[in-house]
């Protein structure tokens, strides 16, 4: 659902995007070929380093007959793994689920955009009809070129998981209007940091992208090292994460808040 970039340090990114080519026109025999504009719109964010230690005595260590400590490393590089998910959702759940203010004074989600539903309803095959068209009724950054977005994917928090398995669920259907258009259509992502209501519509990164994360260098795992303490008996383990993450526009997403 995210792209993936590399920075190289921990200066501010941004991320620009060009609107579209205007359209072509007829030229008429010995007339010039005219000109014509583009206009650009950018977001920002920088990767930081996130870190923690975590220190076992000699005495533990020696005493750990059931060897609790031994996947101390695993166990880190699993803490980062949820810092980097606490911060992709907080980005989402900012401004109370409308997402952070973007460059041009709006959150993420909101009515002026289209890319949210304008009375909360839970997920029926209506409502996710209604959101599928948001996104394919989408404009470029021109306001005039049609973007046709599909989306791919189908995000909810945890109260909301077996409704949305319903909703994409392969049917066999006896008659044309018990045809399930979403059948085989929708991936579903659950996350249970995200509030139960509320569901989403993305469409694929390479289509239109949302959502960008981030790592210093390309290293994309955390760097897991271990030293014998200095001032104590006992090893200290340190686990140092470069990661960053932000919203690269909102053509290619819709929120419905639920019901």
């Amino acid at each position: 659902m995210a792209r993936v970039r590399n920075a190289a340090n921990f200066k501010a990114m941004t991320i620009g995007r060009m609107s579209e080519m205007p359209k072509l026109e007829e030229v008429l025999e010995g007339a010039e070929i005219t000109y014509g504009t583009r206009s650009e719109t950018k977001e920002t964010y920088r990767v930081k380093t996130y870190a923690r230690m975590f220190g076992i005595s000699r005495e533990a260590l020696i005493n750990d007959d059931l060897d609790a400590f031994s996947d101390t490393l695993q166990a880190f590089g699993l803490a980062a793994a949820q810092t980097e998910a606490d911060l992709i959702a907080n980005l989402l759940l900012d401004n109370d689920g409308l997402g952070p203010v973007l460059d041009d004074g709006l959150t993420l989600f909101a009515n002026a955009r289209g890319n949210k539903g304008i009375s909360a309803s839970a997920m029926t095959i209506s409502s996710v009809s209604a959101g599928r068209k948001a996104l394919r009724d989408h404009k470029g950054l021109d306001n005039e070129t049609p973007l046709s977005l599909t989306p791919q994917y189908l995000v909810v928090g945890s109260g909301n998981e077996t409704t949305a398995e319903q909703i994409i669920a392969a049917t066999t259907p006896s008659e044309t209007d018990e045809v399930n258009p979403f059948s085989g259509k929708l991936s579903l992502l659950v996350e249970p940091r995200l509030e139960n209501d509320a569901w989403r519509l993305f469409a694929s990164p390479d289509q239109g992208p949302i959502l960008e994360i981030a790592y210093l260098n390309g290293v994309q795992q955390p760097k897991l090292e271990t030293r014998e303490s200095c001032d104590t008996l006992g090893t200290e383990f340190r686990a140092i994460l470069d990661f960053g993450c932000g919203i690269t526009g909102w053509r290619g997403a819709y929120l419905n808040e639920g019901s």
